[in-house]
């Protein structure tokens, strides 16, 4: 039984003491302001685009698995990818509002060889790799190889956010031919006399690794925390042999902050967690796609608003489905049929359930710019249904 309750508690106290950390997912809308955090996807770059924000990151520092790997765009381009999950902490410019990162970080979910593969349906695959159920969807960016071609014995790297259960959404994943692996996630099960503990269907022998980085240098129930192994030469098991903390995110305020991911706790529709962030919302709280009867465990959700105190006071929150993606962009064709245009390079059918803000159907011509929230029908997200046409803004040509 996972205890995310207690793990909450013990993150809360952790994060008055060391970090907080954010679970993400790809998801729309932007952030603006000064002393901004933004947590989540990456979807393009130029300088880099998360969360729908996009950061300015000439002169940011790139930190990658908890090492400074360097600065600016060059940094940025060299070691990450799109759908990779990030932290960007940034400002805004006073010169003309744009936004700044001072920050960019990444630290993947897991990385080790695929030891099973179950076909869900066909945009859906479950794989486990350390012992972590990673879910494989149409919102999965792979890279050298493909949704159908991965393969039992592969070595994967993986990016995502985790649900309730502790399964790792992938938003990333790419074969690599790595030698060190490792897995992020909670301590559960600890035995201090055998020296063990579990990461969900992972049992971590700690003994011979080094936990001088972890507070009071010993692991305990409900911290969350970062594990490497390698594979000993002569018995060709894993050996930990490096503990340290699984999360980067300083203590600071922020005057603006947006996090998506799964809900992991429930306290009530007014306190709850999304990864690992304690969000709360009020009655001027903006509800998106859905209400706050909709706050369950494993509900994916957008929350957008302040951090004091390392606690999220919601402005949003808009609910997701975890298949679900988001194209924005101009119609480049509106003559495929009635009801399929083209936004971008992506082909768009609407139906009966679509919902339409700030516009009609017969207002979508070419150039009109649309926000578009649906599902795909296949992996390769060859036609998008659209659960959603938002008519945005014109873009000054």
């Amino acid at each position: 039984m996972k205890m995310h309750h207690l793990k909450t508690l013990i993150l809360a106290l952790y994060i008055a003491l060391l970090s907080v950390s954010c679970g993400v997912s790809g998801a729309g809308g932007g952030i603006g302001g000064s002393g901004i955090i933004s947590v989540g996807m990456i979807t393009a770059f130029g300088s880099i685009v998360v969360n729908g924000a996009e950061f300015d990151t000439r002169n940011a520092e790139v930190i990658v698995e908890g090492e400074r790997i360097g600065v600016g765009d060059d940094a940025i381009l060299d070691n990450l990818d799109i759908g990779m999950v990030v932290t960007v902490e940034g400002t805004g410019s006073e010169d003309d509002g744009s936004l700044v990162a001072k920050r960019v970080i990444y630290n993947d979910n897991v990385e080790g060889p695929v030891q099973s593969i179950s076909v869900v349906n066909d945009i859906r695959k479950e794989i486990v790799v350390l012992g972590q159920t990673v879910i494989l969807n149409t919102v999965t960016t792979f890279k050298g190889t493909t949704f159908d071609d991965i393969a039992v014995n592969d070595v994967v790297e993986v990016s995502g956010y985790s649900d309730d259960a502790g399964d790792i959404w992938a938003t990333f994943l790419e074969k690599t031919d790595g030698v060190i692996f490792e897995v992020t996630g909670f301590v559960e099960n600890l035995d201090p006399f055998q020296k063990t503990f579990e990461i969900n269907a992972l049992i971590v022998d700690y003994s011979e690794a080094n936990t001088s980085k972890l507070p009071g240098g010993v692991p305990v129930d409900g911290l969350l925390v970062e594990v490497e192994f390698r594979v000993d030469p002569d018995t060709d098991e894993l050996v930990a042999y490096l503990i340290e903390l699984g999360d980067e995110l300083d203590p600071e305020d922020a005057d603006e902050i947006e996090v998506t991911g799964f809900v992991t706790d429930v306290v009530s529709a007014f306190e709850f967690t999304v990864g690992n962030q304690v969000v709360r919302t009020d009655a001027n709280t903006v509800f998106v796609d859905g209400t706050a009867d909709d706050i369950v465990l494993g509900q994916k959700l957008e929350a957008e608003g302040s951090l004091e105190n390392g606690i999220l006071f919601a402005d949003e929150v808009e609910f997701w489905d975890p298949d679900q993606i988001e194209v924005e962009g101009v119609v480049t064709d509106d003559t495929l049929t009635p009801d399929e245009f083209t936004v971008v390079d992506q082909v768009v059918q609407t139906d009966a359930e679509t919902v339409y803000e700030a516009g009609e159907p017969e207002e979508i011509v070419i150039g009109v710019n649309l926000e578009i929230k649906g599902v795909p029908v296949d992996i390769i997200r060859s036609i998008l249904i659209a659960d959603k046409v938002s008519f945005e803004d014109q873009e000054s040509e």
